[in-house]
């Protein structure tokens, strides 16, 4: 049976702590890849089992500065595409009113600056 550690990795000078709150262990790691394999030998060696038996989610702590700042890019990266989907929308809207009005491919392509094979993409999307 697998059990299932949270633990967390956070920069201590040169070196990242790995912490496993659940069983009050700490190890130590050169590098944030080593974190996983460093969480689930501490974990083994206190609880004297296999360590294939030891499932650890490692959870990293970044600076707080850091971290609003990839939160908050990963929020606006969410909101530009919905707002890049919304404007292909919009776009292919364009492009069917041309039609059903009677313009070419080429005629929509020059009166939108683009190429009439654009036009066409947008036309049957």
């Amino acid at each position: 049976m697998t059990t299932t550690y949270t633990a967390t990795a956070r920069r201590d000078g040169r070196w990242w702590l790995i912490e496993v709150p659940q069983l009050d262990v700490v190890g130590q790691a050169r590098s944030l890849a080593e974190a996983d394999a460093v969480a689930r030998e501490v974990i083994a060696l206190v609880l004297d089992v296999d360590q294939a038996t030891v499932d650890v989610t490692v959870i990293t702590e970044l600076p707080i500065e850091a971290r609003q700042a990839w939160d908050a890019s990963r929020a606006k990266e969410a909101t530009a595409r919905a707002e890049g989907e919304a404007a292909a929308q919009l776009a292919r809207q364009a492009v069917r009113r041309l039609r059903a009005d009677g313009y070419t491919f080429r005629d929509a392509g020059l009166a939108l600056g683009l190429s009439p094979q654009r036009v066409h993409q947008l036309a049957t999307a």
